[in-house]
């Protein structure tokens, strides 16, 4: 048996470096104000766990450089931070599975953020589970955490039923995100031009990442990614437009459960009138929906909205633009799937003579489960826009909720005084077409007192499409 050589100062010196940087690297790294840790609870136990299961490796590797020094290694080898995707995210339209589940599963996680299929497991919280910067909604209907394996990562989502209109618990959870201190180095920042809330937080010692607020059919939910390894998400490998995937997908499996509430899916009564067909423009992108689709130009005339003026579907839709009411967008409507038209009603031929618009979305999917769940979506989306109104750089457009559900009407108001205020009447209803949603929007009404009478009446007619 060779006899081992003697240790040497080299050995020495080369244990004394390995030793002296790790310890630099542990005291650049302060443990966190006890604040901070009572405030952030079990999460934070878990990234604890994993930042000290991470200087064991470190010391491990240390050790082994010197046990493999007599080999001919000079140093050791690096330790490699845990694995993330950083490939750009692909627009998907997959249908979520069959669950019972109202949050995402571990594989739509891994789907919409990217990361390993496999990687993500699901342990329901049962009891004891507190939602950090969420909402006093009540008791929570289903509570998940989420683990990546072989990496820091981790996430969490909570989900509340809401009977009823859910415009107010998506308020509710938007401010109560935006508005949350989780310690005392704890910032807040809300996304810019996304479909759904997005905000991410950073901190100065227990790292960063990303909330959604995502509205359902008949509740809210909201989802939380976490990434300790970066103190703030521009250096981590995730983006707004992930967590805008994700909410996408969350929305889809939310409205594919039934409703809990009957209000969230019981239709207004039908009106006497009987819908008819006409032939008219449509305007929008190819392909568009057909015009059987919208209410007959013709059906616009009464008393009440055009003192009995015969009306008619004209050419155009505000210039080729999807947006038909206040607080819609090009950029907005351009995010939405499907098809998409617009016919647009007036009572004469010139462009003063116009009364007021119809779109209707169409899902193009021939699966039952996913027209539903788009029509659910859309109209989930629409009245939490029109509900909560918007400013603009001149004055601002109130919302004042109808008599119905899904309708509303805007008023806009105008800062400066030189514009006389202007109102509209929205609504939004699923047709009888499968996968198929209408929005009315009626700007000028000869009886402005009729005017929600008359919004129900076309939504009325609407329906039976």
């Amino acid at each position: 048996m060779a006899e081992l050589e003697d240790w040497t100062a080299a050995d020495d010196a080369l244990v004394r470096r390995a030793m002296a940087t790790l310890r630099r690297d542990v005291e650049s790294a302060p443990m966190p104000d006890p604040r901070f840790v009572r405030a952030r609870g079990s999460q934070l136990r878990r990234r604890r766990a994993i930042v000290w299961t991470a200087a064991a490796a470190a010391a491990a590797v240390v050790i082994g450089a010197v046990g493999f020094a007599e080999l001919g290694r000079d140093q050791a080898g690096p330790v490699m931070p845990a694995t993330r995707t950083t490939t750009t995210p692909v627009p998907t339209t997959t249908t979520p599975v069959a669950s019972t589940s109202r949050l995402p599963l571990a594989a739509e996680w891994e789907q919409a953020l990217r990361m390993p299929a496999g990687s993500v497991t699901i342990t329901p919280v049962t009891k004891g589970g507190g939602v950090e910067c969420g909402p006093d909604l009540g008791a929570l209907t289903q509570q998940d955490e989420v683990h990546q394996a072989n990496s820091p990562v981790s996430g969490a989502a909570a989900y509340w039923s809401v009977p009823g209109d859910v415009t107010g618990a998506l308020a509710r959870t938007s401010s109560a995100v935006a508005n949350c201190q989780a310690g005392p180095d704890f910032v807040v920042t809300k996304a810019k031009d996304t479909a759904f809330p997005v905000y991410s937080y950073a901190t100065k010692e227990a790292g960063s990442g990303w909330f959604v607020v995502v509205p359902g059919s008949s509740g809210v939910a909201l989802l939380q990614l976490i990434d300790p390894a970066f103190n703030d998400v521009a250096s981590g490998g995730f983006t707004k437009d992930d967590l805008v995937e994700l909410a996408r997908i969350a929305q889809v499996r939310m409205n594919l459960a039934p409703a809990s509430s009957a209000a969230a899916t019981t239709r207004p009564p039908a009106t006497g009138a009987t819908a008819v067909d006409e032939v008219m423009p449509v305007s929008g992108p190819d392909p568009k929906p057909s015009s059987k689709l919208f209410v007959a130009g013709s059906q616009w005339t009464s008393p009440g909205l055009t003192a009995g003026e015969k009306t008619s579907a004209g050419p155009g839709a505000l210039e080729g633009s999807t947006a038909i009411a206040s607080c819609e967008t090009d950029q907005q409507q351009a995010g939405i799937g499907g098809s998409v038209g617009v016919v647009s009603v007036r009572t004469g031929t010139g462009n003063a003579s116009y009364i007021g618009h119809q779109r209707v979305q169409l899902d193009e999917s021939t699966d039952a489960v996913v027209q539903k769940a788009y029509v659910q979506a859309r109209l989930t989306e629409a009245k939490a826009l029109y509900a909560k109104g918007c400013s603009f750089a001149n004055g601002t457009v109130k919302s004042t909720p109808g008599p119905t559900d899904g309708t509303y009407r805007l008023d806009t108001v105008f800062k400066d005084g030189t514009t006389p205020g202007l109102s509209e009447w929205v609504g939004v209803t699923a047709l009888e077409t499968p996968g198929a949603v209408a929005t009315v929007v009626i700007t000028k009404a000869s009886n402005p007192n009729q005017g929600f009478a008359e919004l129900d009446r076309l939504l009325g007619l609407a329906r039976q499409k």
